[in-house]
């Protein structure tokens, strides 16, 4: 499924602006851009999305976000298991 760049804005509790900001400086590009030139996103989007939010609420600059969540040693399930145990000691 595709959303539209105002649905994911609604959907994460952000700007149409902030997606902007992360499209432009390479953190979450849309999955495709239609016709029209609206920016698409898929559920992977936002999953990439999710991790950007956690990451940012424990006050992580958006660069090393970026280089976190594209190495190639990114592990989805041990990114899970770091964001349970920093919410438990938050």
């Amino acid at each position: 499924m595709h959303y539209k760049i105002k649905e994911v804005a609604d959907m994460a509790g952000i700007s149409v602006r902030m997606l902007h900001h992360y499209d432009k400086i390479g953190l979450l590009n849309p999955e495709s851009v239609n016709a029209a030139g609206y920016r698409l996103y898929s559920d992977e989007n936002l999953n990439r999305l999710q991790q950007i939010l956690f990451f940012k609420e424990l006050n992580f600059p958006l660069q090393e976000i970026k280089a976190i969540l594209d190495s190639p040693n990114f592990d989805k399930k041990e990114a899970l298991k770091v964001h349970r145990q920093l919410l438990l000691e938050k």
